[in-house]
């Protein structure tokens, strides 16, 4: 019985410790639904612009006008005596976004609290589902 309840609360503690912020996404124009036939990855790390290849499934066309951007964004310290007292919900979020010219065509977001590559991570499985949703619903 003492092991099943050791057991019990280690399962507990390490539950406790993961991350299961929600993934935001949008297309913010109604009319345009699935993703671009084509994109150009603006992503200057090589093994990010690749998982986003990957992820949306499609190879990195540079004469594309829709252009994927990711945003990694880290708050910075704060000050503010009330932030402090209560503590931050979240230190930054993983977005990235598909944009032609100006206009946002798609975007994706997920805070983090601990690990910035468990929300990119996170945001890249929603990618792919998506990818994957599109593709079964053009099947059809």
């Amino acid at each position: 019985m003492k092991s099943f309840a050791l057991i019990f609360f280690i399962s507990l503690f390490f539950a406790g410790c993961k991350e299961e912020y929600p993934v935001y996404q949008q297309f913010p124009q109604a009319s345009l639904q699935n993703f671009p036939s084509c994109l150009h990855y603006m992503v200057h790390i090589k093994e990010e612009r690749q998982a986003l290849s990957k992820a949306f499934a499609r190879k990195d066309d540079p004469l594309c006008p829709y252009h994927v951007m990711l945003t990694r964004y880290r708050v910075g310290n704060c000050n503010n005596p009330v932030v402090k007292s209560v503590g931050g919900d979240f230190n930054g979020y993983v977005r990235v976004e598909i944009k032609k010219g100006f206009k946002c065509y798609y975007k994706i977001q997920s805070d983090y609290k601990n690990s910035e590559e468990t929300a990119f991570e996170r945001v890249l499985k929603r990618i792919e589902k998506t990818q994957k949703e599109q593709k079964k619903n053009k099947n059809l």
